[in-house]
């Protein structure tokens, strides 16, 4: 691994109202990993964020960025990394793909010792985010290519289901907070995309109002919930989802903006595309 400071622009921005959505004042810091092609960010804890990037020749790798330095993250001998969540502790969780082209999950503790998640009987494991008790949760492909959520805690694994959700889209789940609520998303009989949340077994539908899809990406210890979604013209956007009332946000003067996770104190990270396509990550921080 390699240590060096990232570059970053500081620009502000408001949450764009669509109908029936409301306002909130956020200011977004971009983040490019120095010589990438490509950044997101993809997960952050109230000390550091933590994403992917691809270098000049094509090949994706994880990173943390805490106190002004970048760190590279890849698995030994994988073709693939990303890092798709961090906690307080230091501790993260990701996917990587070995040289035959298969997906894991991983965590990663705050030691650096590296433990490879495979759901049993899957084909294909993505791990998302962790909570601060190192609690992971993700999605899986059964033999049947099947997707299932999971949560792995200790050494064990859960699976879980949405209810209406159908094979082979079926769930996954992408955020966890310290509580193990749970939130990701689920395909319908009708073949709909929506969001979830999974509190204490208990199932919410979420559906951004005028949504095509929704996907539930994050969620912190008071209950705000952060995501993306696609609206009637095609076009993908983030939200905060707070006490009921959907917030939607898109970085200003760019496309495709997407939030994949909210820390304690509110500030959320993900994606944007630019003008030309290319896709940065970014970190907003609450004015209100």
């Amino acid at each position: 691994m390699t240590t060096r400071s990232i570059l970053a622009t500081v620009a502000l921005g408001l949450f764009l109202a669509f109908p029936g959505l409301a306002n909130a004042q956020y200011s977004f810091t971009t983040y490019d990993v120095p010589g990438s092609t490509r950044t997101a960010v993809n997960g952050n804890s109230p000390h550091a964020i933590a994403g992917e990037f691809d270098d000049a020749s094509g090949n994706t790798h994880g990173f943390v960025l805490s106190k002004g330095d970048f760190t590279q993250i890849d698995v030994p001998g994988a073709a693939y990394t990303s890092v798709n969540g961090i906690n307080a502790s230091g501790e993260i969780s990701g996917i990587y793909i070995d040289a035959g082209g298969t997906y894991h999950g991983y965590f990663r503790s705050k030691k650096g010792v590296l433990t490879t998640l495979d759901a049993p009987g899957a084909v294909r494991t993505q791990a998302e985010f962790l909570n601060a008790h190192g609690d992971v949760v993700g999605v899986y492909r059964d033999a049947n290519q099947t997707r299932h959520g999971f949560i792995w805690s200790k050494g064990a694994f859960t699976t879980f289901d949405a209810p209406g959700s159908v094979a082979p889209l079926g769930t996954g789940g992408f955020g966890i907070n310290d509580h193990k609520e749970v939130v990701g998303t689920y395909v319908d009989s009708a073949g709909a995309r929506h969001g979830f949340l999974r509190s204490k077994g208990v199932y919410t539908t979420l559906d951004v109002p005028d949504a095509v899809l929704t996907v539930a990406e994050g969620i912190n210890n008071p209950g705000y919930i952060a995501g993306l979604y696609v609206d009637a013209d095609g076009n993908q956007h983030g939200f905060v989802w707070c006490n009921g009332a959907y917030m939607t946000i898109d970085v200003p003067g760019e496309t495709n903006t997407g939030v994949f996770s909210i820390n304690a104190p509110g500030e959320i990270v993900g994606s944007y595309d630019d003008a030309d396509g290319v896709t940065h990550g970014y970190a907003g921080t609450p004015a209100n």
